[in-house]
């Protein structure tokens, strides 16, 4: 749109009244490219704000806090810009999911909760090393206690293992 302006929004401590009335005359055009720009200054802006930067309106000489500068967009511009600049960032939701034995391999299936166990413990070889079951799969597993690491146990034939619950033993796969 306007360089000189963006320029100006970007190192600026002074808002004028030309990039103020830029920036208002943008929403009258249908264009989204005007739309964006005018979205782009302001969320410049209020980002500068949010930093520390002290920025003063040239026509009321008000000096703009983050809180105040959204007051201002709400009063001069639409309801899409506004909602736009000051977005909240969501983190998106964290989904979990299982694995399900299935003809070929295994289905991820979302999880009904976050809770659902994973590992089965079998047996401690140490205070460090756990011996675990993977439910889905039945592999055996060597859990690092200290930092909750898994590691697949290997037979010294450099096979998988599954554990065998009625005869208490390794299987090798």
């Amino acid at each position: 749109m306007n360089e000189e302006l963006f320029n100006e929004a970007a190192k600026s401590n002074v808002l004028t009244k030309k990039l103020i009335d830029q920036l208002q005359e943008s929403m009258t055009y249908s264009s989204i490219s005007f739309i964006n720009w005018t979205i782009e200054v302001l969320t410049l802006i209020k980002n500068r704000l949010e930093r520390g930067d002290r920025i003063t309106d040239e026509v009321s000489g008000k000096v703009y806090t983050a809180k105040t500068f959204q007051k201002f967009v709400k009063e001069n511009f639409s309801s899409y810009i506004t909602s736009q600049v000051f977005k909240e960032v969501v983190k998106p939701e964290k989904i979990y999911f299982s694995l399900k034995a299935c003809d070929g391999g295994y289905s991820l299936i979302a999880a009904d909760s976050d809770s659902e166990k994973t590992y089965a413990w079998i047996s401690s070889l140490s205070k460090r090393f756990s011996l675990v079951e993977m439910i889905a799969t039945g592999i055996v597993y060597v859990k690092d206690v200290r930092t909750d690491t898994y590691q697949p146990f290997i037979s010294g034939n450099g096979k998988y293992c599954r554990y065998d619950k009625e005869k208490g033993i390794l299987v090798e796969i």
